[in-house]
């Protein structure tokens, strides 16, 4: 083998949208993105072709990471947004210098925190991503609920819900900043985000990020949860969640890359109907 490393940009989208739909077959979730899928990937997901890295043999690529970075704060955020190898160069050991081509680049762009996720069954990525130096911070889940869970919304007794466009929360402390990264503020405001909070005397007890599918003067068809962020009171969350997710109405409910934390949010949404999928994943973080 002849390996060299290259940006993503010296491919055209048609031979990078080849090379990634090659570079996840038979995994353990196989993607085959249509071309205009995977092109809008990176506009709507912060990915960029001059921040991703390509392994080539020869003149043939052979594996990719794909990489975004933001910045929250003063402090540059990167993501990996997928890593693949063609099946043919699997087992090679290309994994551990892909991934130390595509650190290099985001050093050389300041970048202190890497993040990525993996499906929480894969054990060779996340192992492979341990040895460099990722550690795992915690569980993400795909929850799911239909139909009606609360016919009659709860009274809210002092409380008060607010509603404000995502946009507004991002720079704000009502979210934390280190999060995976298709859940940040500042990439839920791109269709319908919400960041919805629920106060007593003027202080916020809880706030979560959502983002809403619906024909404007129409009832929602869905909601994405996101965030939650919460102090510990169990009757300020309750109620956050029972309006913030409608559970007066009948629409489709789904956590998207939901930490676990200290599974308080997660309990409350269990016993309120929610249910287990069977996909999960982990969020994994490095210090660069």
């Amino acid at each position: 083998m002849n390996i060299s490393y290259k940006l993503m940009s010296s491919l055209s989208f048609e031979e990078a949208h080849v090379l990634f739909n090659r570079g996840f077959e038979g995994y353990l979730v196989p993607m085959n993105l249509p071309f205009d899928t995977f092109v809008s990937r990176f506009g709507n997901e912060g990915l960029s072709p001059a921040l991703s890295i390509v392994a080539y043999d020869g003149t043939d690529p052979i594996g990719f990471v794909l990489q975004g970075i933001r910045e929250v704060d003063g402090q540059k955020i990167s993501w990996n947004g997928g890593t693949g190898i063609i099946r043919e160069y699997r087992g090679r050991k290309l994994g551990s210098s892909l991934m130390e081509e595509a650190e290099k680049l985001i050093k050389e762009h300041n970048v202190s925190v890497a993040t990525l996720e993996a499906l929480s069954e894969n054990k060779a990525a996340i192992s492979l991503y341990e040895k460099c130096g990722y550690k795992v911070e915690d569980d993400l889940l795909f929850l799911r609920a239909n139909e009606i869970l609360d016919s009659n919304l709860p009274d809210l007794d002092g409380f008060e819900i607010i509603r404000i466009p995502a946009t507004q929360s991002i720079g704000s402390d009502l979210f934390p900043t280190i999060v995976p990264w298709q859940t940040a503020a500042s990439n839920t405001p791109k269709l319908g985000g919400e960041a919805v909070r629920i106060s007593t005397n003027g202080e916020v007890q809880a706030a979560c990020l959502i983002r809403k599918k619906c024909v404007f003067g129409n009832k929602t068809e869905s909601i994405t949860l996101f965030q939650v962020k919460e102090n510990g009171n169990e009757d300020a969350l309750n109620k956050l969640l029972a309006y913030a997710l409608e559970y007066d109405q009948s629409i489709d409910r789904t956590t998207y890359n939901f930490l676990k934390g200290n599974g308080r949010v997660v309990s409350s949404l269990l016993a309120s109907g929610f249910e287990n999928t069977p996909i999960s994943q982990v969020f994994m973080t490095k210090i660069i």
